[in-house]
């Protein structure tokens, strides 16, 4: 899937007034990235019923996090960037996020439509976010809850490619896992400036970790059975190609008379967990149901997507990821509880501690532009 267009004017706010300030720390940030980080895990499991079942780890040196009610109907404008023009929506799908950066700038999450979409670190010297050009251009993370608010499938996710873009002004460089209801999935990822959807006949092999897809498969497909029976049973930190492999050859090898599908979904993130390994998902996408565990709560608890209200004008909620067990753990949501969680962990991952304090400030601030037209709130 290629990308086509040219670029616009830059948006407003205390951020722009350090574009420059900005723009080399982008290119500092993309030397040190990959290997200051932990790797993720993402692979999409089908049991003899053809159901999805989406495993995430995600492996991080920080491990707090919320989780976040996203309310369909509120009117949204990107957060402004160097260079690029703003763009409007609203949502159409409610949506469960999980949170790091703030409100609105997920790592993943599942729709009310059974979408389902997650972010792993993309090490490659070609992963490269598209130039300027006609498209919009919204930062990575935004880009994510976009999907979650206006795609009910893979194929919605991948025709926005002529829509909008992942922004250059982007600090880390992303791939993504995609799943939907109806069981199409998709690794989507940005190779030398242009969107690569591997789906269909291109995608034999639905898991993803760091590596470009292409060559996680080529790895794959260069051991026999036997070298892949010995990675699946490994113990200890292993390579971006070893992780896919194990999750690739485990998820293929389930077998319904062997375990449930949720267990043994957790069962291979266990075998390609690491060191830094802070949150373990399994979604159940026809349930439209949310396993998930932590490594400060490694109990596993589930919420029901169909339990809570997104009808816009109902209260924005939160759950702090470990405490959270069920809906009624849910608080309501405040800018405070919404910057302690960025500070919190930005202060504490030396890449996002080094950003500009502007762009912190803009994360934290941006929900307040967020929305519902009907209560003006």
């Amino acid at each position: 899937m290629m990308n086509r267009g040219l670029s616009h004017r830059t948006g407003k706010g205390g951020i722009m007034k350090h574009a420059t300030r900005f723009t080399l720390c982008l290119a500092l940030f993309a030397w040190i990235l990959p290997g200051s980080l932990e790797p993720c895990t993402t692979f999409v499991l089908k049991d003899g019923k053809d159901r999805l079942f989406f495993g995430r780890n995600f492996d991080f040196p920080a491990g707090p996090g919320h989780i976040h009610v996203n309310l369909r109907g509120a009117a949204k404008t990107s957060l402004p960037t160097p260079g690029e023009k703003p763009l409007t929506w609203v949502a159409k799908y409610g949506s469960v996020s999980f949170n790091q950066n703030g409100r609105e700038f997920p790592y993943g999450g599942i729709n009310e439509a059974g979408l389902v979409i997650e972010q792993m670190m993309h090490e490659s010297p070609k992963s490269r976010y598209p130039q300027k050009d006609g498209r919009f251009g919204l930062e990575e993370l935004q880009w994510i809850q976009y999907q979650l608010d206006t795609a009910a499938s893979v194929a919605d996710v991948a025709a926005s490619d002529g829509r909008i873009r992942v922004s250059d002004n982007s600090v880390a460089p992303l791939h993504f896992l995609v799943a939907d209801a109806k069981g199409d999935t998709a690794v989507i990822e940005y190779l030398a400036g242009k969107m690569t959807c591997y789906r269909g006949a291109d995608l034999p092999l639905a898991a993803c970790a760091n590596s470009p897809y292409e060559d996680s498969l080529a790895y794959y497909r260069s051991l026999d059975s036997g070298g892949l029976a010995q990675i699946s049973n490994a113990d200890g930190r292993i390579s971006s190609e070893n992780r896919f492999a194990r999750a690739a050859w485990l998820a293929g090898s389930y077998a319904t008379d062997k375990a449930e599908p949720v267990a043994y979904a957790f069962d291979i993130l266990q075998k390609v967990a690491s060191r830094g390994t802070q949150w373990s998902i399994v979604y159940d996408l026809e349930k439209l149901a949310i396993h998930f565990r932590t490594t400060a709560n490694p109990q596993v608890r589930v919420l029901s997507v169909k339990d809570f209200d997104f009808a816009c004008g109902a209260r924005w909620l939160l759950g702090d990821i470990h405490k959270t067990a069920s809906k009624a753990d849910f608080l309501e949501y405040t800018a405070a509880a919404n910057a302690a969680m960025i500070n919190a962990v930005w202060d504490n991952v030396e890449f996002l501690k080094a950003l500009p304090g502007e762009r912190r400030q803009a994360f934290a601030n941006y929900p307040e532009s967020v929305r519902c037209p009907e209560k003006n709130n």
